[in-house]
């Protein structure tokens, strides 16, 4: 903003000389980068941590364009960078919803003059299936815990059925000691603070991550801080690796992810008896299509049931 004393002084100037008044405006900055966009965007969109880690995470994908000024970014640059991510689906819906809201912060402020996220293609030829962890996996991962770092965490979602947001998101405060149960959750009305009530398998291991803790996350970093989805997701893929997990890339992506775990405790929930409605309320979803989808199908599930016939 032109300072209004100066304007004055620089007139009184002109008129003593005889000479006609002529401001000029102050030269504008440069067009910020796309990053510097998304930092000044953030703290001005109000959603939930939730969401906003899930965005943080969609917007890493964008690092090809991240340091060019967002007015001379084309939309071939962003598609490239949409095309090449590795990640699911819905990922790339969050890169898009990102784009978009960039260019919606951007255009009323003069940084931009079209928003070219309504512009980018999510190539939806053929979606991704995700599949659970299967239990041979799990006898490997459970026996590994304690000698390869995350691997008890891994155990410990795979018997919760949190998501990875909500899993890092629980407070040692959210626990019920007499009950042995998390409040916990996120995301939809069904999923909000619900009740999971903790598996045997699991018990000692809460225990350790409990003891002594009043307040502060419980699936944390070694150093007590709060894990993000990221560092999460770089423990799950190594510590698998460790336990020699078997965790191709397919289609860009790996088979398993952080996600696996919440199919893996659904297809859990279906090897024992009880009600939908209970593994419903467990799961955090309202309606039994979507457990079924969560449910992983197994070749000893099918014959369980064609032996006894």
């Amino acid at each position: 903003m032109i300072c209004r004393k100066r304007i004055s002084g620089v007139r009184q100037k002109y008129k003593k000389s005889g000479q006609p008044v002529l401001i000029r405006s102050v030269p504008v900055k440069s067009s910020p980068t796309w990053a510097e966009i998304f930092s000044a965007w953030r703290p001005t969109h109000q959603a939930g941590p939730s969401t906003m880690q899930c965005y943080q995470s969609a917007e890493k994908w964008f690092l090809p364009v991240s340091d060019l000024p967002i007015a001379e970014i084309t939309i071939e640059q962003l598609q490239y960078c949409l095309d090449v991510c590795p990640c699911g689906r819905r990922t790339k819906e969050n890169m898009k919803a990102v784009a978009g809201l960039l260019y919606k912060y951007a255009i009323p402020r003069r940084l931009a003059t079209i928003n070219l996220g309504k512009y980018l293609v999510i190539n939806s030829s053929r979606p991704v299936q995700r599949i659970g962890l299967p239990v041979s996996a799990l006898a490997v991962i459970s026996r590994s815990v304690g000698i390869v770092p995350g691997a008890d965490y891994i155990l410990c979602q795979c018997y919760l059925g949190f998501r990875p947001s909500e899993l890092l998101a629980l407070d040692a405060r959210d626990y019920n000691r007499t009950e042995r149960a998390f409040t916990g959750g996120a995301k939809t009305a069904a999923g909000r603070n619900r009740i999971v009530t903790i598996s045997p398998t699991i018990q000692p291991i809460i225990d350790g991550l409990i003891r002594g803790k009043t307040s502060g996350a419980v699936f944390c970093a070694a150093d007590g801080r709060q894990l993000s989805l990221e560092q999460y997701r770089e423990m799950f893929y190594s510590a698998l690796d460790a336990c020699g997990v078997e965790n191709p890339i397919e289609d860009g992506r790996h088979r398993y992810t952080p996600h696996s775990c919440r199919h893996t405790f659904a297809t859990l929930l279906k090897r024992v008896p009880g009600s939908d409605k209970d593994k419903l309320s467990l799961i955090g979803h309202s309606s039994t299509k979507m457990l079924y989808h969560y449910q992983d199908v197994h070749y000893e599930d099918l014959r369980r049931i064609t032996d006894a016939l």
